[in-house]
């Protein structure tokens, strides 16, 4: 293979002439581990996720991603076939589809019609409507197919026959790179379609095969002596390749940002290598605020602007689902709010007026405050988290309007599943004394004191509306037996939120030698607290 010794669009190029003279060795490890080269070994749980690239040179802030697969199974090998329209393998309920997803409406279709083997790597066939993508069998075969149309719902053809495709990237409608499986290695390949001949490259190629934007060239990665991937230059013109970089330990792919920037994942970052420059590998960006581990393949849109990694999913916490659909929100952006809540979501009015209830319904009625009101902003001003419960004290903007409100979320499977309105209702005086007063009587086991602080009539609920002692007597009894059980009996104060006569009060009680948090939510008329709901 010739190394690159002329003249180059590329200062870097024509400095790297030798990789092992460039002491291009990395020193630090960024912590993935080597995935199989054959396409469907090792597949793990893997989403698509989309974001904005903001416009600058050095370090990215991410503002917010969005999991557009949405799946429990293999989703991977995301490809721009525009600015609007993202093609990749998709899991569709169990089979490796063809999926096509709008970036417009945010929705998901398959592409092809169904068979009993598995959709990889789609492509578009440059200057062509159809598609192509690796297949594989049941019975093991595998091949490159083109599927015809905007649909792909015609028969595919086989495109070169008898040849076991693995990874590919099209140049144009007539030659394409691939790697291609041989024994126990990936051979490069060079393919003529029209001609229907092969020119083997090299042995032992790696599967991150990329047409480089603005120029006659493609690029490839092969296995070098120490089993780690180096990047080349393919010249179309010339059919000459020229050394590029080495990619770090452990790391197979990349995708290119420009004609000269290339772009990785590791772990939750995002690093970029500008063949004009003398860096090597350059942070950019961080995502683990956005729950995914393990990044790995990548794609750039044609205009420069959106970026889709294929990671896994991590745990999600419930306040980090809450938090997803503030920026949204905030954007007006219906289907990214909407999508953050689940297909039966319920939305109440504290403690317990359903206002409706179905995802359906709660983008029906955002979408007719979106249209009413030009402008509208939340914003988190204090928050409580207790299992799969988030309690914000939010500050709402409505067209310069300002107001609070507290609003609780239960969240499950990573969804909103019910969010309940607490307004600021007029309520003359404070309601924290009372309150306090009682916490204080509680950690002191004053059973006369404690009670003194609720009316006759006082009601305790667990939430939402689930009633489960009513009046001073019954509560007198339970209180009066547990403080006399419980010598070392403590409650401390975590979080309160105050809105209106409720006080919220986060708690940490200590009772014979173990703890528990909850939360209550105490009412206040006349001097008296009146009602107490816990959430547990």
């Amino acid at each position: 293979m010739k190394r690159f010794f002329d003249s180059c669009i590329w200062p870097k190029l024509c400095y790297l002439v030798d990789r092992k003279l460039c002491n291009m060795r990395l020193l630090f490890i960024f912590g993935i581990a080597i995935v199989n080269s054959i396409q469907v070994v090792g597949q793990t749980n893997t989403d698509i996720f989309l974001m904005e690239l903001p416009n600058t040179q050095s370090s990215w802030k991410i503002e917010t991603i969005t999991n557009i697969s949405q799946d429990p199974g293999y989703d991977s090998q995301p490809y721009f076939l525009n600015d609007t329209q993202l093609l990749f393998a998709g899991n569709n309920k169990g089979q490796t589809d063809i999926a096509l997803y709008h970036l417009d409406s945010a929705k998901k279709e398959w592409l092809n019609t169904p068979t009993l083997g598995g959709e990889y790597s789609p492509q578009n066939i440059p200057n062509t409507r159809a598609i192509a993508a690796v297949r594989l069998d049941t019975n093991g075969l595998q091949r490159l197919y083109r599927y015809e149309g905007s649909t792909g719902k015609a028969t595919p053809t086989e495109m070169f026959q008898g040849l076991q495709v693995a990874y590919f990237a099209a140049f144009d409608e007539r030659e394409l790179l691939a790697s291609v499986l041989s024994e126990d290695r990936l051979d490069l390949v060079l393919i003529d379609l029209q001609k229907k001949t092969i020119d083997t490259l090299l042995q032992n190629s790696g599967r991150s095969i990329h047409k480089v934007p603005g120029v006659n060239s493609l690029s490839y990665t092969a296995v070098n002596d120490e089993g780690n991937h180096d990047i080349y230059l393919l010249d179309m013109d010339t059919k000459e390749s020229f050394f590029i970089t080495e990619l770090p330990i452990g790391i197979q792919d990349y995708t290119w940002l420009d004609s000269s920037r290339m772009l990785l994942g590791s772990g939750t970052g995002l690093f970029v290598y500008d063949t004009f420059s003398d860096n090597d590998w350059q942070r950019v960006g961080d995502l683990s605020a956005f729950s995914i581990k393990n990044i790995t393949r990548m794609a750039i849109s044609p205009d420069g602007t959106k970026l889709a990694v294929v990671a896994e999913p991590s745990a999600i916490t419930p306040a980090a689902v809450v938090q997803s659909h503030i920026e949204p929100f905030n954007k007006r952006d219906l289907e990214g709010f909407v999508n953050t809540f689940s297909e039966d979501v319920i939305v109440r009015r504290f403690p317990n007026k359903v206002l409706y209830t179905g995802k359906n319904n709660l983008r029906s009625e955002y979408a007719t405050f979106f249209d009413r009101t030009p402008e509208a902003s939340v914003s988190v001003i204090k928050r409580i988290s207790l299992g799969n419960t988030v309690i914000d004290e939010e500050l709402v903007d409505i067209s310069g309007k300002k107001y609070k409100q507290v609003t609780i979320y239960e969240v499950n499977d990573g969804k909103i599943k019910s969010m309940t309105f607490i307004d600021d209702i007029g309520f003359e005086g404070n309601p924290v004394p009372i309150v306090q007063e009682q916490l204080d009587a509680y950690n002191n086991r004053d059973i006369g004191a404690f009670m003194d602080t609720y009316t006759d009539d006082v009601e305790l609920y667990n939430f939402p509306a689930v009633l489960f002692s009513e009046g001073k007597k019954g509560m007198h009894n339970s209180y009066a037996s547990f403080f006399a059980a419980t010598p070392n009996l403590h409650c401390k104060i975590l979080n309160r939120i105050v809105i209106g006569n409720k006080v919220i009060d986060q708690e940490k009680v200590t009772a014979n030698d173990g703890t528990i948090q909850a939360v209550a939510i105490y009412e206040v008329a006349n001097g008296l607290i009146s009602k107490v709901t816990f959430v547990q």
